[in-house]
C-alpha cells in the first residue's frame, strides 16, 4: 500500500533523528508523539491485518500496562497527584507504536545511524566547551545525571555495534562516535552513571554480541583502561574531584553519620526508607508520601533532619518499595527483566551477522543502564527519562519483531 510505504519512510526518518532531537531540544520528546500519531494512522489504514503477538511480546506489553495500572491504583488509594499518573502513562502511549512498527517496513539502520548521530552531537556539545572558551551549543536539561545517563547509553551501545561484517572505515566511525558518547558521560559528572556504564559494559562484554576475538577483547580492555585513566587524571574532566568527594562523603557518613552532602543524604534516606517499608511492606505509602513519613521519623529522632526536604529517597528500587511496597517492586522488576531476558537469550545464541539482532543491543544496553542507575536515582520520577525508556525499548523490540516476521503491512 502506497500510504503505508510513505508512513514507514517518514517514521524511519523520525527514528533516525529521534535520539538527537530527544537530546538536543528541551521538549524533544514531542517527536515520539509524532511517531505515535503516525503509528495510529498506520494501524487504521491496515486495520484488516491482524497483530498476532508472540508470547514474549504479550509479556512485554503486559509489563508496560501493569506498571501504569500500578501507579493509577496507588494514586487512587493514597490520593496521589495526576502528574504521577501522567508520567507513567508513557508506557501505554507507546503501545500503538509497537503494534504498528512490528508489522511495518522500517529499516534497522535508521536506529543504528540515529544512535551514532546523537553520539557526535552530544559529544561535541560536551567536549568543546570543556577544553575551549566556548559555551554549550544546546542544553535540553540542567540535570547532569540525565545528560550523563543518555551519553552512557548511546556511547556504550555504539561500542558494541562494531562488527566483523562492517567495513573497517565504518567500524572506525563507530568507535569515534562511541568515544564522543562516553566522553559526554565523564564530563557531565554523573557518578551514579559512571558505575552503571561500567557494569553495563562488563555484562555486554561478557555477552559479546559482535563475537570479538580474544585479541580484539584485549584491545578493547586496554583502550578502556587508558581512556578511564585519562578521564581521571585530566583536571578538566572533573572526574578525580567527583570520585574523591564521593569517597570522603561516604567515609564521613560511615564513621560519624555526617550528612548534608549527596552521598550521605542518600544513605540516610535509605535508612529512613527501611523504617517506612517495615511499617508498610505490601502496598507502601503511596506516591509522594515519603516526605510526610520522613518528617515523622525526624521528629522521633530516628534519622537526620537534613533529609526532611526530599520528596523521594533517590533510588528507583527503594522508592518503589516505599511507595508501592513489595507488589510494586515485583512489577518494576518484571518491567526490567522480561525484555532483558529476551535480549540476552537471543544475543547469547546468535551473533550480529543477523541484522535483526542489532536493535536488541540498544535495548539491552538501555535496560542495563537504567537498572544500575536506578540503585542511586529515580529513573521513572521524570517524564523525560520515563518516555526515553518506554519509547526506545518499544522501538528496538518492535524492529526486532518486524525483521523476524513474515507478515508486513
Amino acid at each position: 500500500m502506497y500510504m503505508s510505504s510513505y508512513l514507514d519512510k517518514l517514521i524511519s526518518f523520525l527514528i533516525f533523528i529521534g535520539f538527537s532531537v530527544f537530546l538536543v531540544i528541551p521538549k524533544g520528546g514531542t517527536i515520539i508523539l509524532v511517531i505515535l500519531v503516525l503509528s495510529i494512522i498506520g494501524l487504521f489504514l491496515n486495520r484488516n491485518i491482524k497483530n498476532n503477538l508472540d508470547h514474549w511480546e504479550k509479556l512485554l506489553l503486559f509489563g508496560f500496562i501493569s506498571y501504569f495500572l500500578l501507579v493509577v491504583l496507588s494514586n487512587y488509594i493514597f490520593h496521589g497527584s495526576i502528574r504521577d499518573i501522567d508520567t507513567a502513562s508513557r508506557f501505554v502511549l507507546v503501545i500503538p507504536i509497537y503494534l504498528y512498527l512490528r508489522k511495518a517496513n522500517v529499516h534497522y539502520k535508521s536506529l543504528e545511524l540515529g544512535i551514532l548521530l546523537a553520539c557526535i552531537l552530544f559529544g561535541i556539545n560536551s567536549i568543546l566547551p570543556r577544553f575551549f572558551d566556548l559555551s554549550q551549543f544546546f542544553q535540553f536539561t540542567k540535570h547532569t545525571g540525565i545528560v550523563s545517563l543518555y551519553g552512557a547509553i548511546i556511547g556504550v551501545t555504539s561500542l558494541f555495534l562494531v562488527s566483523k561484517k562492517n567495513s573497517s572505515i565504518y567500524n572506525l566511525i563507530i568507535l569515534v562516535c562511541a568515544f564522543f558518547g562516553i566522553a559526554t558521560t565523564l564530563l557531565a559528572g554523573g557518578r551514579g552513571v559512571w558505575i552503571s556504564a561500567f557494569l553495563s559494559f562488563i555484562i555486554l562484554f561478557y555477552l559479546n554480541p559482535s563475537r570479538w576475538s580474544k585479541l580484539e577483547k584485549v584491545l578493547v580492555v586496554y583502550l578502556g583502561i587508558i581512556f578511564s585513566l585519562m578521564g581521571y587524571l585530566v583536571p578538566e574532566t572533573g572526574v578525580k574531584t567527583r570520585v574523591d568527594n564521593a569517597v570522603n562523603q561516604t567515609t564521613s557518613y560511615v564513621d560519624a553519620r555526617i550528612s548534608g552532602n549527596s552521598v550521605a543524604d542518600r544513605l540516610e534516606m535509605w535508612r529512613s526508607s527501611l523504617y517506612i517499608f517495615k511499617e508498610n511492606p505490601i502496598f507502601g505509602v503511596g506516591e509522594g508520601n515519603f516526605k510526610e513519613k520522613n518528617i515523622e521519623l525526624i521528629e522521633k529522632g530516628l534519622i537526620k533532619k537534613d533529609i526532611g526536604k526530599f520528596n523521594h529517597p533517590h533510588g528507583e528500587f527503594i522508592t518503589t518499595l516505599v511507595e508501592q511496597g513489595l507488589i510494586g517492586l515485583g512489577i518494576l522488576l518484571f518491567l526490567f527483566s522480561n525484555p532483558l531476558i529476551k535480549c540476552y537469550k537471543v544475543l547469547k545464541n546468535e551473533d550480529m551477522n543477523n541484522d535483526s539482532n542489532i536493535p536488541l543491543v540498544l535495548v539491552i544496553s538501555l535496560i542495563l543502564h537504567y537498572i544500575f542507575y536506578s540503585i542511586t536515582n529515580g529513573v521513572f520520577a521524570h517524564q523525560n527519562t520515563t518516555l526515553f525508556f518506554a519509547a526506545f525499548v518499544t522501538i528496538g523490540m518492535s524492529l526486532y519483531s518486524s525483521m523476524n516476521s513474515e507478515d508486513k503491512v
